[in-house]
């Protein structure tokens, strides 16, 4: 699992995302936590520094692989270097709101997608959407209206309160024709998750927790690849495998 903050602060949410896991992962599976360095969690709605971190994540893929992992995941519902990091792995690589967004097309026509209130973040779930090529699919992005600050301070001791939001910008999203409901950010997936949402009880609509989604997908595509002899990923195009030698030589012309 790589995070796209620093360890150190992460400590509290690392604990958090360990406890949803483990009610739901395979007994077989062990997760190990590995970080960016980007010490300001805030930072990440910004497109330069998110821009920055997420080849930081990238390396973070490509050392998993070489260090005999199974699977890796970013534990963030940007999908930050995804595309690149499968070009460096030799196991399957999952971000999470791609997986959950083509899991969410299995359970109707169209899903919403909940986020945080911030207007990057916001605009950069939208490419998400249109770059995963499922516009058609979307039935629109809403952001909560409680800001980041407060979700992810209060949110974390007080849950329902969040919980209670996402769920009234859930209903819009239904009357504007999503089937089902995607969670576009770690942190509300987490708060979502404690807080024991699930659906919208009264309509059966599905709200997904990302990262779950995520975990148990890598999980899938682990057993995929071991049991039938699937490639990880094609090695055709954008995830054309580029190893380590040649990695390490580009590496050395932009990085000290």
């Amino acid at each position: 699992m790589i995070h796209i903050n620093a360890e150190k602060g992460s400590e509290p949410y690392t604990k958090l995302i360990d406890g949803i896991f483990n009610k739901i992962k395979d007994p077989s599976t062990e997760i190990t936590h590995r970080f960016a360095r980007l010490k300001r969690a805030s930072d990440t709605i910004f497109s330069y520094p998110y821009y920055i971190n997420s080849l930081d994540v990238v390396h973070r893929f490509a050392e998993a692989s070489h260090d005999g992992f199974d699977g890796v995941m970013v534990a963030c519902c940007g999908d930050p270097g995804v595309i690149q990091g499968r070009s460096l792995s030799k196991v399957p690589v999952v971000g999470p709101f791609a997986a959950t967004m083509h899991m969410a097309c299995e359970y109707g026509a169209k899903f919403g997608v909940v986020t945080v209130i911030d207007r990057p973040w916001l605009e950069y779930t939208e490419g998400l959407v249109a770059s995963n090529g499922l516009q058609s699919r979307c039935a629109g992005v809403a952001g909560i209206e409680i800001s980041s600050m407060e979700a992810f301070t209060r949110g974390f001791a007080e849950p329902e309160f969040v919980a209670d939001e996402i769920v009234r910008q859930s209903r819009k999203l239904v009357e504007n024709g999503a089937n089902s409901i995607v969670i576009a950010s770690a942190g509300l997936s987490c708060i979502a998750s404690v807080a024991g949402l699930n659906q919208i009880k009264d309509l059966g609509v599905p709200i997904f927790d990302s990262l779950s989604i995520g975990l148990k997908t890598l999980e899938l595509r682990v057993q995929m690849s071991q049991r039938t002899g699937l490639p990880v990923t094609s090695r055709v195009g954008l995830t054309e495998y580029f190893g380590p030698e040649d990695a390490t030589r580009v590496k050395g012309l932009f990085l000290v």
